[in-house]
């Protein structure tokens, strides 16, 4: 699903809020890839990103929610992972064919 454009993050943003802020204003779940073109850093660097976002919440009446990964080949998901990066093989049937994991913030979730 393409992402339609947004202007670049503000000078004064830093990557970590501008990521919340797509993350907030996102109507579906995002991939690393594509908050990686909306915020203007490498997508490698996503993940790191997200993984300070992750503990972060705690303090904010929201949560970062992790839609898995999952095999192309063989539908495996991958649900007890912790890393939020994408995995490079299926350990089912060993498929590189992997649909990366999508983010999104919902507000006002209580723990």
């Amino acid at each position: 699903m393409p992402v339609p454009p947004t202007a670049p993050r503000r000078a004064n943003e830093t990557v970590r809020e501008a990521l919340r802020r797509e993350l907030l204003a996102a109507t579906a779940p995002l991939t690393a890839l594509e908050l990686s073109g909306l915020v203007g850093i490498a997508h490698r660097q996503v993940d790191e990103h997200l993984e300070h976002l992750r503990r972060t919440q705690q303090h904010r009446d929201e949560e970062l929610v992790v839609e898995p990964a999952r095999c192309l080949g063989c539908g495996f998901e991958f649900r007890a992972r912790d890393r939020l990066a994408r995995p490079s093989r299926c350990p089912e049937c060993r498929s590189e064919r992997i649909d990366p994991p999508r983010f999104r913030i919902v507000a006002g979730r209580s723990r």
